[in-house]
């Protein structure tokens, strides 16, 4: 018979009860995983699986009637709420798990903003994935008169040091929309233009008095986010002919590429004005650059028990950093290292033992690192006929990372390890 979940439900409650019938199960089955006990409880309830119980209870729980105010800007609940539960003023909650004042910017809602102002949030606060200040999110979104308020109590218009290094004038016109009256009064409240953001407005005078005084400005690169991208391979993807001839005009080279190893001309689409592809190929970019649907990247997707468990093991034992994680408990997440990035998913896309390729420049250092971080190593370097000298490293799941660099001689007789 399916169990009633309570008025209120508290996913912590719900935890310890999923550990609780987990050593009930070990009694029987030593190997019994928190996953499988997560899943009885589920069913218990009459949800399909833990992440959907999860989704229920978020929603229903306090912390979710808070989030569901604050994000369809129904401040008199939001206000109610808060007043029953007066420390939830620090939440956080929505898809990147941002504090309330930043999800009330960002989805524009005035009434909001003024209450979580009113009670004292920090309108300087920064988020934990963006290092994002409300502000930021408000320009994004081009919600000018959260924007206003914002500055009109402190808001710093400059906002440096996030991580998309585009501080707030870059969050209104770097992304997907421009926000032309955000930026507009951003600038006439002394924010700083810079070069990419003069490219997305199309303004030229900005544009030559920034290079006249720093010419290294048009070889500056963008975030990790937007690829390391030039103002050259932005003004093309924003579609600004007047400036990509500006910018050739003053010197950019357009054959520069991106972390990506893509030139300005790789991103031109034949929907692009013509006269961006022929600027391009007039300064001296080869015509076999431009494709019509270039593939840009691929990233494996690795099946783990754990996401929080797998992604320690890659920062802790093999020098990746975190980039970001999805869910609580995480179900999905992303490691990187340099230009190599890996995903890694909680019992589902793929199987486990899966094997991928990684490419350096010396494998012998980076197995010293790793005898000494405590990588499980199967396989030191060897020198293999195919031209390469290759470690064999695996990681919690048995997923198997080939690590390889240029032979350093002829085969040594070694046979790769492929066993367990």
């Amino acid at each position: 018979m399916t169990k009633a979940l309570p008025e209120r439900p508290d996913l912590a409650w719900l935890k310890k009860a999923a550990k609780e019938h987990l050593a009930e199960l070990r009694v029987k089955d030593p190997e019994t995983k928190l996953h499988q006990a997560q899943l009885a409880i589920a069913r218990d309830y009459g949800f399909a699986s833990w992440r959907a119980l999860k989704a229920h209870v978020d929603v229903e729980s306090a912390d979710g009637q808070i989030i569901a105010a604050v994000t369809t800007g129904n401040a008199v609940e939001l206000k109610r709420l808060l007043a029953d539960y007066p420390a939830k003023i620090t939440l956080t909650g929505g898809q990147w798990r941002m504090p309330l004042l930043h999800l009330a910017a960002q989805s524009g809602h005035l009434d909001c903003v003024n209450l979580l102002l009113d009670l004292g949030c920090d309108v300087n606060e920064r988020d934990k994935f963006d290092r994002a200040c409300p502000l930021h999110w408000a320009a994004a979104e081009g919600h000018l008169a959260v924007v206003k308020r914002l500055v009109a109590v402190g808001g710093d218009v400059e906002g440096a040091g996030d991580d998309h290094e585009m501080s707030v004038i870059g969050w209104a016109t770097c992304f997907q929309h421009i926000q032309s009256e955000v930026a507009d009064y951003l600038l006439a409240k002394g924010a700083a233009p810079t070069i990419f953001s003069a490219v997305a407005l199309n303004r030229a005078d900005p544009v030559r008095k920034l290079v006249k005084a720093d010419p290294h400005l048009l070889s500056r690169q963008m975030s990790r986010f937007e690829h390391r991208r030039m103002p050259l391979h932005f003004a093309v993807l924003k579609e600004r002919p007047d400036m990509v001839a500006l910018l050739l005009e003053l010197g950019a080279d357009p054959g520069a590429k991106d972390d990506r190893g893509n030139t300005p001309l790789n991103y031109v689409s034949p929907k692009m004005d013509s006269r961006i592809a022929k600027a391009l190929v007039a300064a001296g970019a080869s015509p076999a650059e431009q494709s019509d649907n270039r593939f840009e990247s691929a990233v494996p997707i690795l099946n783990v028990k754990d996401v929080t468990a797998s992604i320690a093991y890659y920062v802790e034992k093999l020098g990746f950093y975190k980039e970001w994680d999805w869910g609580s408990p995480p179900s999905f997440g992303c490691v990187f290292r340099d230009s190599i990035r890996i995903f890694l998913c909680h019992d589902a896309q793929g199987a486990r033992g899966m094997w991928i390729s990684i490419f350096i420049r010396d494998v012998d250092a980076l197995y010293e690192d790793y005898k000494k971080s405590g990588a499980i190593i199967r396989q030191a370097p060897a020198n293999f006929p195919w031209g390469l000298r290759e470690m064999n490293v695996e990681d919690i799941d048995g997923h198997r990372l080939r690590i390889g660099s240029e032979a350093t001689g002829p085969a040594d007789g070694t046979a790769l390890n492929e066993g367990a």
